[in-house]
């Protein structure tokens, strides 16, 4: 979900003695051909336009052309797959020529749901062979509602109002589909210009997917990213790839910061550090304490409507495991590991709500720059059923014999 606000479209196998060090980058076999930065590159915005967003599509094209207008794409190629309303998806290709910025339609597709895993995986094929490039980045701009599900069992969940990522009239992609969509080792960052994909379980997911990923715990406001801001820093070469998406994210906060809804948290996340991260998590989790009171703990929603409630779903990670582990060595582990996990974090002093048809501003006093869910937090048996089906929870809970007693007040 991408916010419209006001009038605008607003444990495995541990070793008992010792704890493994956090300093093992990229585990899990991704290898990816470079870890150079390069002027060589191709990004590939995913737009899913076929829902409320869908006001907000040429507005964030012009930005990006005015950025294409002073140069942002030192050399490299911007690609644009285009989905919404009343017209076929097209893939389209920003550059600036003879001093002007051309906007070209490379490839027309037949009127189809773009938010599935053939359709994704097709467009990403597309990419390699029309531009290909020794590097490759991946922006995801749509809804999206982190790891909560957009279907079980086939079956639409709360009449197809929630959605993972994507929004293409309705349907839409559970994380794991995403994560199948994208073959490994080929992007080397991923944005994330939709809500709550700044969730550990959706990390975790795509983790062999990219080497660097951006999104926020929390919701973004429906004009998303300011790409005129940003899009020099996604193709630049004058840094490394993570200082340059650093450079990315304080572009976003400072934004937010002036906008007139002041509402953001951003994160960048090294990918190959969360295996190790999940471990830290399981050893902590053996040191549990016995009952957890969830409201002391920082959420990121509080979304609440009649048919669907966001509530109790994104919690701060580090505050959720500073407050279930026992153990100060467990817990300084962990913490280590996060550090090494969350290269830069960013939040404002509240986040944005609709409850219950009006919007309402919440705290934020804890942001370590993932979110978590806490198994039983939101008291739906379905939920917590598909919950234990995601990677993450056999990563970090398939190993724990007991979990605390969840207290809600």
């Amino acid at each position: 979900m991408r916010q419209i606000v006001a009038i605008y479209v607003l444990m495995l196998s541990l070793v008992p003695v010792f704890f493994a060090s956090c300093k093992d980058p990229h585990e899990g076999g991704v290898v990816y051909p470079d870890a150079s930065d390069t002027c060589d590159r191709t990004v590939l915005v995913y737009m899913l336009g076929s829902n409320t967003l869908g006001g907000f599509v040429e507005s964030n094209i012009s930005a990006m052309q005015r950025a294409v207008a002073k140069g942002a794409l030192n050399n490299g190629n911007l690609l644009l797959y285009i989905d919404r309303y009343n017209a076929l998806p097209t893939l389209e290709r920003l550059s600036f020529q003879n001093k002007t910025v051309e906007r070209t339609v490379v490839k027309t597709y037949e009127n189809r749901n773009s938010a599935t895993v053939d359709v994704m995986s097709s467009v990403i094929e597309d990419m390699k062979e029309l531009y290909p490039a020794a590097s490759y980045g991946l922006i995801l701009w749509s809804h999206a509602n982190g790891w909560y599900p957009a279907y079980i069992s086939d079956e639409m969940v709360s009449n197809a109002t929630t959605r993972s990522f994507g929004d293409d009239e309705g349907k839409a992609m559970n994380i794991d589909d995403v994560a199948r969509a994208i073959p490994d080792s080929t992007f080397d960052f991923i944005l994330c210009d939709a809500c709550y994909m700044g969730a550990v379980e959706v990390t975790y997911d795509l983790r062999r997917d990219c080497r660097y990923y951006v999104a926020s715990p929390a919701a973004i406001m429906g004009v998303g990213f300011p790409y005129e801001k940003i899009l020099g820093d996604l193709f630049s070469c004058e840094k490394p790839i993570p200082e340059n998406l650093i450079e990315v994210c304080k572009s976003y906060m400072t934004y937010y910061r002036s906008y007139l809804d002041p509402y953001a948290t951003i994160s960048l996340v090294d990918m190959g550090e969360l295996d190790m991260l999940s471990r830290s998590i399981a050893m902590a989790l053996k040191q549990s304490t016995d009952t957890l009171r969830i409201s002391t703990i920082q959420q990121f929603s509080q979304e609440k409507g009649v048919s669907i409630s966001y509530q109790n779903l994104f919690f701060d990670l580090d505050d959720y495991v500073q407050n279930v582990c026992v153990d100060t060595v467990s817990y300084t582990h962990f913490s280590d590991c996060l550090d090494r996990v969350v290269l830069y974090s960013d939040a404002t002093d509240s986040f944005f709500s609709n409850v219950s048809g009006k919007w309402r501003t919440y705290p934020i006093n804890r942001y370590c720059g993932l979110a978590a869910y806490i198994p039983g937090a939101c008291s739906d048996e379905i939920i917590d059923t598909y919950y234990k089906t995601l990677s993450w929870y056999e990563a970090v809970y398939g190993a724990v014999d007991e979990m605390p007693v969840i207290i809600a007040d």
